[in-house]
């Protein structure tokens, strides 16, 4: 006989016992006092194990909502981080959409400048219209100006600028831009 099977006879509906023991012999009424005791005895044990499962259950149904709260808790916080993010960087193109325009503006109005001027071929032009010549020079101080603010800006210092990988056939035609010695004592000369 399986475990199942043996399991299955000890469980046994009370009407299967007599109601009075008066009619057994003795024999027979020990032994059906043996059998309650027996079937007492396994439900006793079933019982145990269905409270011991029980409370297993109840515990790690409540590790479960301790995970789903904090899983709850670290999704809001990653939406709040995303949307910190994506207006942070909303604020950023903004921030950069007005200042191409502005220097799309400064250059407008350099290329203006240098409309009235590019027909001039001589000094002599420059002497007898002045007043293009400056407005060409203060386009060209306006950019400037404007270059040297931004360069100087701590809003621009904090993004990342990407230089490309020098080559060996870049730092002898580039020299100025690496570490030359002779460029760097003709950069202590200028100054």
């Amino acid at each position: 006989m399986t475990d199942a099977q043996l399991a299955s006879e000890r469980f046994r509906s009370a009407t299967e016992f007599p109601k009075t023991l008066d009619n057994l012999a003795p024999i027979e009424a020990e032994r059906t006092y043996v059998e309650l005791r027996d079937c007492l005895i396994f439900t006793n044990r079933s019982r145990s194990q269905l409270l011991r499962r029980n409370e297993e259950h109840k515990q790690k149904t409540q590790l479960v909502k301790a995970d789903v709260e904090r899983l709850q808790q670290l999704i809001q916080q990653l939406g709040t981080e995303k949307q910190q993010t994506a207006a942070s960087n909303q604020q950023t193109v903004t921030e950069l959409t007005e200042q191409i325009q502005l220097m799309s503006s400064h250059f407008d109005k350099l290329t203006e400048a240098f409309d009235g001027i590019a027909d001039i071929e001589n000094p002599v032009g420059f002497m007898a219209q002045p007043s293009r010549f400056f407005r060409f020079i203060q386009a060209l101080k306006t950019i400037i100006l404007f270059w040297r603010d931004e360069s100087d800006s701590p809003a621009l210092t904090g993004y990342p600028v990407a230089k490309p990988p020098a080559t060996e056939a870049d730092r002898r035609e580039n020299p100025q831009m690496y570490q030359d010695q002779a460029s760097q004592g003709r950069s202590q000369l200028d100054r």
